[in-house]
C-alpha cells in the first residue's frame, strides 16, 4: 500500500502541472474572446488602421491580433522590455500569417475538418480534465464533495467543462486542419534502406567555392535585384570552374587559385571525410542526394550552398553502420520484470530474470528508419511553409509592424520613417496605448536606430524621449551606452548607477557590470556579478517582474 500511495501522489503532481498550464490557457483564451468588442471599440478611436494585414487578399484583423499579443503579455506576469514586444510583435504577425498560409493549403489539398472531428477533440478534451481533476483527490468522497460544492452535480460539472472548451472550437478546429495537413506531408515522406545507409555513409571530398559576396556592390546595402545578379554571377564562374576541370586542368590546381574558402583553398580544396549531416551543414541541403547518386573521381555540378556554389570532387565514400544496426528490442512479459533491452536476433529469454515469456516489440535498423522520417517531415513540413511564405502576396498595414520588418532587414531609413509615422499616430491620440502601442517602444527603437548610423545625438534624443514615458532599466542602459560613446564618463557612470540600485534583472546586472569595468570601477564590476549570481532564480532563468 504504501508505494501505491507514493505512486499516486506522483501522478497528482504531474497531472496537477499539467491541469495548472491547460487551465492558464483556456482563462486567456476565454478572455481573448470576452475582450473582442472593447478592443474594436478602442481601434475605432484611433488612426490605426483596422485590417493588420492581408495574406493573399485574407484579411488578419487588428482585434485578432491584439488578443493573442495580450494573451501572450500576460502568461508569466512577467514584465515585457521595450526590446522583448518588438520581438513579440513580429513573433505573433508571423505565427498568424503561418496559421492563415497553412489554413489555406490545407484547403488547397482539400483537407477538410469535420463537426464530428471537432466533437471527438472537445470530448478528448472533456475527459482528460475530468481525469485531472480526479487525480487530484486520493478519496472519491472528497472529488465527490469538490464537484456537489462548486457544480451541484457531475452532470453539471461536464456542461460547464464543456461549454467553456466548446468556447475554443474555432482553434480547436485549426489545430486539427494542421494536423492532418501534416499527416498528410508525412504520408509523402518515404525511406528506405538505402536511404538509412546513406545516412551512415562518410565521403572524402575535395571542394571550389564560389562566394555570392565578391560579386555585390560595393560601399552600398544590397538590394534584392543585387543579391539576384550575384547569384547567378556566381553560378556562371563556378560552371566555368567546372568546365575548365573537365577539360583537364588539375582539381586540386583550380582549387588553390580560384576558391573563395580560405580554410581549404591551400590543401587544394580538401575537406577531408564528412559524415550526412556535416556534408549538409558544410555544403548544403542538397548535397548529400546528389553525392550519394555520384561515383568515386566524378565533378558534381555547382550546388547550391548558404552563401555561395560548391563545385565537389568525390574521392571516396564508405558505409559505416552503428554496431546495434542488425539487433533486436525485446521486452519480459513476467509480471515482476518487465524488462526491455536490445540484443541478437532469435533470443529465447530475458537477459535479467531469465524468463522465457519475451516478446519482439522492434527492431533497430526499424528505429532509426522512423528517426529519418521524422526528421525528413520536419524538413519537408519546414520547406513547404518557406514555400508558402516565399509565393504568398503578404501585405502589412499597420506602421509599427512594417518598421520593425524595415529594420530586420537592413532597411533603415524606411524603418526609421514607419517609426515616426506610428509614433505620429500615438500623439494625436494617447488613448492607442491600449492597442499595444508604447511610444517608450517606438522611441527606444529610433535612438537604437540612430545609434546604428553613428547619428549619437539623435540618439540620445530619442531614448530620453522614451524615458519620459517609462523608467525602464532597458532604457537607461541604452542612455548609459549612449553617454560612453559620446565620451560623457560621468554621465554614464550615473546612469549605470541608478539601475543598480533600481532592482535590476541578473542578466542587466551582468551588462551593467562589463560597463563598469569599461569606467574603470572594477569593485562596482565585482558587486554587480556576485549580485546577479545570488539573485538568479536555481533554474538559471531570471526572476520574472510585474506586467506592463
Amino acid at each position: 500500500m504504501p508505494s501505491l500511495r507514493r505512486t499516486r501522489k506522483k501522478l497528482q503532481k504531474q497531472v496537477i502541472r499539467w491541469t495548472i498550464w491547460l487551465g492558464i490557457t483556456l482563462i486567456f483564451v476565454i478572455g481573448m474572446f470576452s475582450g473582442f468588442s472593447w478592443v474594436e471599440q478602442q481601434v475605432r478611436g484611433t488612426n490605426l488602421p483596422r485590417v493588420l494585414a492581408r495574406v493573399n487578399g485574407v484579411e488578419i484583423s487588428r482585434q485578432q491580433y491584439e488578443q493573442e499579443l495580450m494573451r501572450i503579455a500576460q502568461i508569466g506576469l512577467q514584465r515585457l522590455s521595450p526590446q522583448d514586444w518588438t520581438f513579440y510583435k513580429e513573433h505573433i504577425l508571423n505565427q498568424m500569417v503561418d496559421e492563415e498560409l497553412l489554413r489555406q493549403e490545407a484547403y488547397r489539398r482539400r483537407v477538410r475538418v469535420y463537426r464530428f472531428d471537432i466533437n471527438k477533440r472537445v470530448d478528448e478534451i472533456l475527459q482528460f480534465q475530468l481525469a485531472s481533476l480526479k487525480q487530484q483527490y486520493e478519496q472519491d468522497k472528497d472529488f465527490r464533495d469538490f464537484v456537489r460544492t462548486k457544480y451541484g452535480s457531475l452532470d453539471g460539472m461536464v456542461q460547464d467543462l464543456r461549454s467553456q472548451i466548446s468556447r475554443e472550437r474555432k482553434q480547436i478546429e485549426q489545430e486539427i486542419l494542421q494536423e492532418k495537413l501534416r499527416q498528410l506531408v508525412e504520408s509523402e515522406v518515404k525511406v528506405t534502406e538505402d536511404d538509412l545507409k546513406s545516412q551512415y555513409t562518410k565521403f572524402k571530398i575535395r571542394h571550389i567555392f564560389v562566394g555570392f559576396d565578391k560579386f555585390l556592390p560595393k560601399g552600398k546595402s544590397p538590394s534584392e535585384q543585387d543579391r539576384n545578379q550575384a547569384k547567378e554571377k556566381a553560378l556562371q564562374k563556378a560552371t566555368t570552374l567546372r568546365e575548365r576541370i573537365l577539360k583537364g586542368e588539375d582539381f586540386v590546381k583550380v582549387a588553390e587559385k580560384e576558391s573563395d574558402d580560405p580554410t581549404t583553398r591551400t590543401k587544394g580544396g580538401d575537406l577531408g571525410e564528412l559524415s550526412a549531416d556535416s556534408l549538409k551543414w558544410r555544403i548544403g541541403e542538397d548535397a548529400l542526394s546528389i553525392l550519394a547518386k555520384m561515383k568515386v573521381g566524378e565533378i558534381s555540378e555547382p550546388i547550391e550552398g548558404f552563401n555561395g556554389y560548391h563545385i565537389v570532387k568525390l574521392e571516396g565514400k564508405k558505409v559505416e553502420l552503428p554496431s546495434d544496426y542488425d539487433k533486436v528490442r525485446y521486452k519480459c512479459e513476467e509480471k515482476n520484470c518487465g524488462n526491455i533491452w536490445l540484443g541478437e536476433k532469435d533470443e529465447k529469454k530475458c537477459p535479467k530474470c531469465g524468463s522465457t515469456k519475451i516478446k519482439k516489440i522492434g527492431e533497430r535498423k526499424k528505429e532509426l528508419m522512423d528517426e529519418i522520417r521524422q526528421r525528413r517531415t520536419q524538413e519537408r513540413w519546414t520547406n513547404l511553409l518557406q514555400d508558402l511564405r516565399n509565393r504568398a502576396k503578404i501585405e502589412i498595414y499597420d506602421p509599427e509592424l512594417k518598421a520593425i520588418i524595415a529594420s530586420r532587414e537592413g532597411n533603415t531609413e524606411e524603418a526609421i520613417r514607419y517609426y515616426k509615422e506610428a509614433l505620429k499616430i500615438f500623439n494625436e491620440n494617447p488613448d492607442s496605448r491600449r492597442n499595444l502601442l508604447f511610444p517608450d517602444v517606438l522611441h527606444y527603437q529610433l535612438s537604437r536606430l540612430y545609434m546604428g548610423q553613428g547619428k549619437l545625438k539623435e540618439a540620445e534624443q530619442e531614448i530620453r524621449k522614451a524615458l519620459e514615458y517609462s523608467d525602464d532599466n532597458e532604457l537607461h542602459i541604452q542612455l548609459g551606452s549612449i553617454l560612453m560613446l559620446q565620451g560623457k564618463k560621468d554621465a554614464a557612470l550615473k546612469q549605470f548607477l541608478k539601475i543598480a540600485n533600481s532592482r535590476p534583472t541578473p542578466s542587466q546586472r551582468y551588462i551593467i557590470a562589463n560597463y563598469f569595468e569599461q569606467l574603470g570601477r572594477k569593485d562596482l564590476a565585482k558587486e554587480q556579478r556576485k549580485l546577479a549570481e545570488k539573485e538568479s532564480s536555481p533554474s538559471g532563468l531570471p526572476i520574472p517582474f510585474q506586467i506592463r
